[in-house]
């Protein structure tokens, strides 16, 4: 059910504008905004002339935050949960709106210009229920499906110097995360490649520069994975590495079946997550194997595209089998827990870590992570997905999602949710896709 260690290579979401704080009972209320639907293919996040955004209004509010349940794939299909800005909390909200599950075992979500892209793997059809799709397209304001592509739909152009004997080749699994820069650039990443996506026409592209061959060309192999992707401009940032290149960071832009830019050798194994830091420098966290102290922070200048700064740091900020990132920055601290339920932060200011939360004070009962922690930024909130049981097999009877405030020295449990996520593989805060 979890990928390969390899591909474990993740990258944090985040973003930059400061929300108010929830009430002491377990509820976490954000003021409302006006939040009229906006947003055209020019200004996909609603932007007008002078700057300002016009946030889309429904699931698509920019203080929601949508969770996605990967659940026990062999016994359940997939599901949204949604935190609404009130606090209110909506389970199973795409199965409400359209009467199906968009997917088994669910791999990432994104939104873009209105719209909120899914892509799972489709393996197991649980007690006889065919999910909707591979690739699912629902509009993000009201989560009513508009496109579907299943795995048939996904076959691509056997690349020049492959050896297979088939002209049109399938895609495999399990499928990375999928990120959007505009609906004819649609990109995703599995075992052979990452690729660009045209859900206008539904052609398929492998991308030069993300795949190597092996077995003497009889294979195509993975060498780049858009598992946290993150997004800066019109184009987007991911991991590159493995067994046939070194640590990378690589650039892929709109219209273009190659990367744009590489910048290859970088120190670390494994690239464990990415942060914007700036508005035009990223962070780049990359680490040893997992339970390895051997870890660097690498701050990326995207303009001059090198680095301008680099800090090694004893941590084991490994991203572990999870699907998100090893790490996450909300204000001057990255927080991580390398597949164990305690967090640590480091400061980016002093570079001093610290035990900072320790989930199994808050659910003894649940001694599983269950994706790695994310921090929200606006508010400073560190989501902690944890349950009792772990496997494809089983859906654990004690699922909690632990909500804590982080702006202060000494992290307070304002949120904490009981049975209402399933295996969650991505916490998503609506307005990241806004930038």
């Amino acid at each position: 059910m979890r990928k390969n260690l390899l591909r474990a290579m993740c990258i944090a979401l985040l973003g930059a504008v400061l929300l108010t704080a929830c009430s002491k009972e377990n509820k976490l209320e954000q003021p409302s905004a006006e939040t009229p639907s906006g947003g055209t293919e020019e200004n996909p996040s609603g932007s007008d002339n002078s700057g300002e955004v016009t946030y889309l209004d429904g699931y698509a509010r920019p203080e929601g935050v949508m969770i996605l349940n990967q659940g026990a794939r062999r016994l359940e299909n997939s599901s949204l949960t949604y935190l609404a800005p009130d606090g209110t909390v909506e389970e199973h909200v795409y199965r409400g709106v359209n009467g199906t599950a968009f997917g088994n075992e669910a791999q990432g979500l994104w939104m873009y210009n209105g719209k909120l892209y899914i892509i799972s793997n489709g393996i197991y059809a649980p007690k006889g229920e065919e999910a909707d799709g591979i690739l699912v397209i629902a509009d993000a304001v009201t989560l009513k499906r508009e496109k579907v592509f299943k795995m048939d739909d996904l076959k691509f152009k056997r690349p020049p110097g492959c050896l297979d004997p088939e002209e049109w080749m399938p895609m495999h699994t399990p499928f990375d995360n999928v990120a959007v820069l505009d609906e004819q650039n649609i990109f995703f990443s599995e075992g052979q490649a990452l690729f660009r996506f045209d859900s206008t026409t539904g052609e398929v592209n492998i991308v030069e520069g993300a795949y190597h061959f092996g077995n003497q060309g009889n294979t195509i192999e993975n060498v780049a994975s858009t598992t946290g992707v993150i997004r800066v401009g019109d184009c987007l940032y991911c991991a590159g590495g493995g067994f046939w290149e070194s640590t990378r960071l690589i650039e892929l832009s709109k219209g273009m079946n190659k990367v744009s830019r590489v910048l290859p050798d970088l120190k670390g194994q494994f690239i464990s997550g990415i942060c914007q830091t700036g508005e035009r420098e990223i962070m780049l966290a990359t680490c040893g194997r997992g339970g390895e102290k051997n870890s660097y922070l690498l701050f990326v200048n995207l303009d001059e595209w090198k680095i301008v700064k680099e800090k090694k740091i004893s941590e084991d900020i490994s991203a572990e089998f999870f699907n998100n990132s090893g790490v996450s920055l909300a204000g001057d601290y990255l927080y991580y827990a390398a597949g164990s339920t305690t967090v640590r932060r480091l400061s980016l200011k002093t570079w001093k870590s610290e035990v900072f939360i320790d989930a199994s004070k808050d659910a003894p009962d649940a001694p599983h992570l269950n994706c790695n922690v994310v921090a929200d930024p606006s508010t400073q909130y560190v989501y902690v997905a944890v349950s009792n049981a772990y496997s494809e097999m089983e859906t654990p009877d004690k699922n909690y999602l632990l909500v804590y405030d982080c702006s202060g020295t000494s992290p307070v449990l304002v949120k904490k949710l009981v049975n209402q996520t399933c295996y969650p593989v991505g916490i998503f805060f609506m307005r990241e896709f806004y930038k």
